[in-house]
């Protein structure tokens, strides 16, 4: 199905462009949320008398982004729920809750959920790096804690950052021991080497 345009959308096109896209796509989600109109001679016609309006209406919604960015800048979205003694949740933090945190953050209803990117709902505790995207220039990433309770927040962003530091280490181990070998350095001189560096630290 061929559409105009009437907002901008990543990875698709600028206010204005006339797109092919699949019917569906047009039918379920560009059309409805206005962010295109069929096309058609008469359908262009109208844009064009429209496309201030269009254009105003995109520089609004990426200043409203930009600025719901700024408020979430170092903050943490901390959703709260039950789970079992082994880390699963009961239920499951979809990209609608995660919305909802954000808007209660910020003080305002400006995020849906739509705009939250999560591939699949999230089943257990912890820290989750989630891509928040508002608008097409607006794509920023906000930190999930996933936790039974305001008391425990601050244990589980330790052990995220335990984790990250481990597989950190891991990552440059590998890097040296690769490294040494690409300077021949045999296998066993590589495991030497390292011996000697842990017994100092």
């Amino acid at each position: 199905m061929k559409v105009i345009l009437t907002a901008q959308i990543a990875k698709l096109g600028q206010i204005g462009e006339v797109v092919q896209v699949r019917n569906g796509f047009a039918k379920n989600f560009l059309i409805p949320n206005k962010k295109a109109i069929c096309f058609t001679p008469n359908s262009q016609k109208l844009f064009e008398a429209k496309r201030a309006e269009f254009e105003k209406a995109n520089e609004d919604q990426l200043s409203l982004a930009k600025k719901v960015k700024d408020k979430l800048i170092g903050q943490n979205v901390v959703v709260i729920e039950n789970a079992s003694d082994d880390g699963r949740l009961y239920g499951s933090v979809n990209a609608l809750v995660i919305a909802d945190k954000i808007n209660q953050i910020i003080k305002e209803k400006s995020v849906e959920k739509t705009a939250v990117n999560l591939s699949n709902p999230i089943k257990d505790l912890g820290v989750y790096i989630v891509k928040i995207n508002l608008h097409p220039e607006v794509l920023f990433e906000v930190k999930v804690v996933v936790s039974r309770a305001e008391s425990e927040v601050e244990a589980v962003l330790k052990a995220y950052e335990k984790s990250k530091r481990e597989a950190a280490e891991v990552v440059e181990v590998k890097e040296k021991k690769s490294k040494k070998k690409a300077e021949g350095e045999s296998e066993a001189e590589v495991e030497v080497a390292q011996a000697e560096e842990e017994v100092k630290s």
